[in-house]
Parts: structure tokens; C-alpha cells; sequence
């Protein structure tokens, strides 16, 4: 199927959709086309495109991202297209979109391809400086049931304790232990281990968490079974520092009760206008390395070594003390996430670890904000309020997710129980400015 999209001038609140193959489409900023996921090999932008809003714009890379078959292209064909390029190249890569740059004969954007990898290698990255609970951390790593897996850990330790606990595990597993000659603090810490891993995908692991035995295996097998994936993550028990599950925080408390594919955007969208972590810590999610690639139009708003280095940014602007919201809003405005019901992992809390400390999480609280400010600007909060995400079920190997409805359910820790999702969805879409937009 080719689509030939022509952003012309604007009429009365709508936008001209020329269609190659057929009648016109109208196009109403700020909503979805009525096409499905994955169906388009196609897609050709007038230079209109480039005039809309920065809002606009971004609804229409995130359709043209969603409608795209891996490897379709979304081009500019009009007389002014090096100059839409260049306006829209950020907006492009940050939703996923790979850069056709403007010297070839039609500049734009193709779809992420990913051929698929039979048995591909994963690296679990444990950035690591507490010596306390890391072998019980290690030993996690090592009974994982998925295989190959290797194991990458940068010590980060004023002494050499973490070194002896490696040495008395080395010959369980394939272990790349990287002692630091000067101290990286957390941050630079995680940075290096994924400057090292090797893997087609990527499980980072604090070394004060555990793994369940499973939870690579079953990460693993949801990227092999759906198309647009880009982050795995399930439900985690909280333990304290004797290993024993405590009770729930509003983060960890359930907010799926069936394992879902859910929309990317409106998971993330969730989590960070909530300002709540649900979706876990670095150590509860899998994602694919390559997504965390330079995207030289993004990273070149800021021209800052420091930017264009860290994966802990969002559009191009450092997220301080909130790594974790940073990455998966990285992630999830780039494709869809596997949410899963079970606890696949262990999230430890103790008074030595650094979110017990004031002001870590001032630093964090901060650092959100950020983030939601830059959500926000981007007009990503529009089309769903973040009690309610967009999801399908995560079927059983063979069935084709692409097949699926999409429908609205809402968080079990965040919704409202009286209000339906169908009139949740219409109050939200209702409102014409909400209190926290800027004028």
C-alpha cells in the first residue's frame, strides 16, 4: 500500500490530506489517522508539514511512525523540502525516525528495520560501588534461564571488596568486570557500562536488586513476538535489606492485571504527568541497545559533550535525578512497551542506598519537573489523561498483535473507579487549555 500525504494550505481548521491512490482524506490537527500500525510503505509530505505548530508536527512524525512499515520512508517531495527537513530533523529522530538527509534526491525519514536475531546476546550491565548486597545481586545475573547473556560490571568502589566477590563468580558466567581508576558516581557509572555492552539488548541491574530467574527469558520473547517494541518492564516486589518483600509503595503497587502491550507515549505519558515511577527502576526493564544510539539532530540542539554522550536526556536536554523517567520517556515516544502482571524482579530499599538522602531527592523532584515541562511543550499529554493508557493483550506465541483493537483502560493504582475510560477519555479531549499549560 503507497500513501501520498500533501499537507496543502490550511482551510477552515483542517488540512488537505491529498491521498495518491484515491479520494482526499481530511486531516484534523492533533488527531489519529484512520489507518492501522504497520500498513504503509509510503508516506509523502508537503511542505506545508513544516509550517504547523511544533504540537502539530509531532502528532504527525508520531502517525508517521506508527502507520509506517519497518524500513517505509516518509518523504519531502515539494520545492521548499531541504528546509522542512531541517525544521522538522529533531522532532523526526526523537520519535524513532531515521534521518534521509537532505542531499539525497528525496529528503525525510525512514522507519526503524530490525531483522530478526535468533538468540540474541544480552547484556546485563550492574554499575556497581556498595559491596553489601552485590552477591546476591551477581548470583541473580548468573541463574538467569536466557542465554547468552554476558555480564558487564564497572566497580565503582572506593575498595577492592567488589573485585574478590567478581573473582569468586568468574568461572559461572561470561563476566567483563572494569575496576574505574577514578570514581564516576552513579550517572557516569551507568553511561560506561552501556558504552560497553555488546548485546542486541540490554537489562541494566543495581547492585542492591534482583532478578527473578525468568525475567530476561520472558523480556526477550515479547521483543521477538511484537513488531514496534522498544522497552519490556513487568511489576517488581519492594524487599528490605534482609531480602524479605515489604509492603507496596505508590510506585510498585500494581498497575496492569493482565500482561499488555501498551502504547508507548501513553504509558509514558502516565508515568511522568503523575510524576511516579511505576514503570521501575533501571533494573526492572529490558530494551534494545541500538535505541539508545546518537541521533544527531537531537543531540546537536545542545552541542554539549555532555548531551550528545548520556543516554539520560529527553529532546536533547539533560533529565537530572531522574534517570530512570529520562530513559523510558527516550524509549516509549519511540514505540510500544510490553507490561507485565508478574514480579520479574527486586527492588531493595536501605538506608545506605542514595534515595534515602534529602538531597537526592530534591535533585529528583527537580528533575521531573523538567521533564514534565518538556512533555508538555511538546503537547504529548493531549489525546489521553494519564489515568488511562492505550493497550492491546500480550497473546500467546503466534498471534499477531498487529491484528489486535487497540483499547483505554485505566491504571488500577492511579484511575478513577467511578469514571468509565470511554468518558475519562471524551472529558480529557474536552478541555481546550488545561491549568498547567502555559499560555
Amino acid at each position: 500500500m503507497t500513501l501520498g500525504v500533501l499537507l496543502k494550505a490550511r482551510r477552515v481548521g483542517c488540512v488537505d490530506l491529498a491521498i495518491r491512490f484515491g479520494a482526499d482524506m481530511l486531516f484534523e490537527p492533533g488527531y489519529e489517522w484512520p489507518l492501522a500500525d504497520h500498513s504503509v510503505q509510503h508516506i509523502f509530505l508537503g511542505d506545508a508539514t513544516a509550517t504547523r505548530s511544533l504540537q502539530d508536527q509531532v502528532m504527525i512524525l508520531r502517525e508517521c511512525r506508527r502507520v509506517l512499515v519497518p524500513g517505509g520512508t516518509a518523504l519531502l517531495t515539494e520545492p521548499q523540502a531541504a528546509q522542512s527537513f531541517a525544521v522538522m530533523a529533531s522532532t523526526a529522530e526523537l520519535f524513532g525516525l531515521v534521518s534521509i538527509e537532505p542531499n539525497a534526491e528525496f529528503p525525510g525519514w525512514k522507519s526503524a528495520s530490525f531483522a530478526p536475531v535468533i538468540s540474541p546476546l544480552v547484556s546485563i550491565l550492574i554499575p556497581s560501588s556498595n559491596p553489601k548486597y552485590f552477591i546476591e545481586c551477581l548470583d541473580s545475573a548468573i541463574a538467569q534461564t536466557y542465554r547468552p547473556i554476558e555480564i558487564i560490571i564497572c566497580d565503582d568502589c572506593e575498595s577492592d571488596a567488589i573485585s574478590q566477590l567478581v573473582r569468586s563468580r568468574a568461572h559461572c558466567a561470561d563476566i567483563t568486570y572494569i575496576k574505574n581508576p577514578q570514581r564516576l558516581r552513579a550517572r557516569k557509572n551507568f553511561e560506561k557500562c552501556l558504552s560497553l555492552a555488546r548485546g542486541t539488548y540490554v537489562k541494566f541491574l543495581n547492585d542492591d536488586d534482583v532478578l527473578e530467574p525468568t525475567c530476561v527469558a520472558t523480556f526477550v520473547d515479547a521483543f521477538q513476538r511484537v513488531p514496534g517494541l522498544v522497552l519490556a518492564t513487568s511489576h517488581r516486589w519492594r524487599i528490605d535489606a534482609d531480602s524479605y518483600v515489604i509492603d507496596d509503595m505508590p510506585a510498585t503497587q500494581p498497575v496492569v492485571a493482565e500482561d499488555l502491550i501498551i502504547d508507548g507515549v501513553t504509558l509514558a505519558n502516565a508515568a511522568i504527568m503523575h510524576g511516579l515511577n511505576f514503570i521501575g527502576e533501571p533494573s526492572t526493564a529490558l530494551f534494545r541497545r541500538s535505541d539508545f544510539d546518537p541521533r544527531p539532530h537531537v543531540e546537536g540542539i545542545s552541542g554539549s559533550d555532555e548531551t550528545s554522550a548520556s543516554p539520560f536526556h529527553f529532546n536533547g536536554e539533560p533529565v537530572r535525578g531522574a534517570i530512570d523517567l529520562a530513559m523510558w520517556a527516550r524509549l516509549l515516544v519511540q514505540g510500544n512497551a510490553a507490561f507485565f502482571q508478574a514480579r520479574l524482579s527486586r527492588f531493595r530499599i536501605h538506608a545506605e542506598q542514595a534515595q534515602a538522602r534529602s538531597d537526592v531527592v530534591e535533585r529528583s523532584v527537580v528533575g521531573i519537573r523538567g521533564l514534565q515541562q518538556r512533555w508538555i511543550a511538546l503537547g504529548l499529554f493531549r489525546r489521553v489523561p494519564p489515568s488511562l493508557f492505550r493497550c492491546k493483550p500480550l497473546l500467546a506465541e503466534g498471534a499477531n498483535p498487529d491484528n489486535l483493537d487497540w483499547r483505554f483502560a485505566p491504571l488500577l493504582s492511579l484511575a478513577d473507579p467511578v469514571t468509565s475510560p470511554p468518558r475519562a477519555l471524551k472529558a480529557w479531549r474536552d478541555v481546550r487549555r488545561h491549568p498547567f499549560e502555559t499560555p
